[in-house]
């Protein structure tokens, strides 16, 4: 019986292992932050705090980094050559940059930070990346996610507004940027992060989703994946044709197919122009734009706009042609917007 009880704990305290190594990341950002901008001697106080941090919270063998480097000039401070170990699986990060640190010494809360994640390369399986929809990204030869990952965060306390943005940079792959605006937040003291108590972030999550969504927008710029994608899609199919060419005739094809059946809305006309675009020629840019022309809490976007989204696309959906009359009223009133350039 004792056996069986040590059996079924075990993903609990796999799960905890995980949970934490993210809160510690939390953890070590606020503290490096909070050290540079509070300590004369920043580099050595700081490193002394946050490998006593990492000790007493014995995830000191899941991350570990070479040295560390501060600016009062450039107002900064710089981990140099970080060692992630996730579930079994390493991942390295040749350098974090926390900058533009404000910390609100009376309420705790965080009014805004920059991280910069410069040479990160981290196993594709360990990793949250992946191709929604798409093969698996080992077909197409991506076996890690290499690059770098540029984060900014600014929140008005006031206000309750944040606004956020992440730049991804994967060479030969992809450049994207994402950025979302809400408000009517209420963030918690950095102070309660912990790799103990980690539960303040589902208390943060479970906030985010009563707050307003003021936008969100995502730019996608191709730097070679729709070719890996095509290569590996034409070998499926048994065309054998390098990437560039199978995508020349699956543009044929849906031009075919379109003039066979015109679409019936604008907003699949809008779609079936972008998807020739994608498919005309490498690179490119996918631009999606969403902002409700009222303050709208992420719980309705969650319920309705995201369903109507996704089930706009035809298949996807049970009720498309109720879903491409919402979409097309939505890409009429602008606060829809998806476009591509070439």
């Amino acid at each position: 019986m004792e056996q069986n009880n040590n059996h079924m704990s075990e993903p609990s305290r796999k799960g905890r292992k995980k949970v934490g190594l993210i809160a510690a990341l939390v953890a070590i950002v606020v503290l490096v932050g909070g050290y540079f901008a509070f300590q004369s001697h920043i580099a050595n106080e700081a490193e002394i705090e946050i490998a006593r941090f990492l000790r007493e919270n014995q995830l000191d063998r899941d991350i570990r980094y070479r040295e560390i480097d501060a600016s009062l000039i450039g107002q900064s401070v710089t981990l140099y050559n970080l060692r992630l170990s996730l579930q079994g699986t390493e991942g390295t990060v040749g350098a974090l940059t926390v900058s533009n640190y404000d910390l609100d010494e009376r309420s705790g809360q965080l009014r805004s930070v920059d991280l910069l994640l410069e040479d990160v390369d981290f196993p594709i399986a360990a990793s949250p990346f992946g191709l929604f929809g798409g093969p698996s990204p080992f077909l197409i030869g991506m076996d890690a996610m290499r690059g770098d990952i540029g984060i900014e965060y600014e929140y008005d306390i006031a206000k309750g507004d944040v606004l956020a943005a992440v730049e991804v940079s994967m060479p030969d792959l992809l450049d994207g940027e994402f950025e979302v605006s809400i408000s009517r937040f209420t963030a918690p003291p950095v102070e309660r992060f912990s790799a103990r108590g980690f539960n303040t972030m589902g208390r943060m999550l479970d906030d985010m989703g009563k707050a307003d969504l003021n936008s969100v927008s995502l730019r996608l710029t191709d730097r070679g994946l729709k070719d890996r994608i095509a290569e590996y899609a034409s070998v499926e199919s048994g065309a054998a044709l390098d990437g560039a060419a199978y995508r020349k005739e699956l543009f044929h094809k849906l031009d075919h197919q379109i003039s066979e059946n015109p679409p019936q809305s604008r907003f699949e006309n809008d779609m079936a122009e972008v998807a020739k675009s994608v498919l005309d020629a490498s690179g490119g840019t996918l631009k999606v734009a969403y902002e409700p022309q009222y303050p709208t809490p992420f719980e309705d976007i969650g319920s309705a706009v995201f369903e109507v989204m996704f089930g706009g696309f035809g298949g996807l959906g049970k009720q498309a042609p109720r879903n491409r009359d919402a979409l097309s009223d939505m890409i009429d009133r602008d606060v829809l917007k998806i476009e591509f350039d070439s």
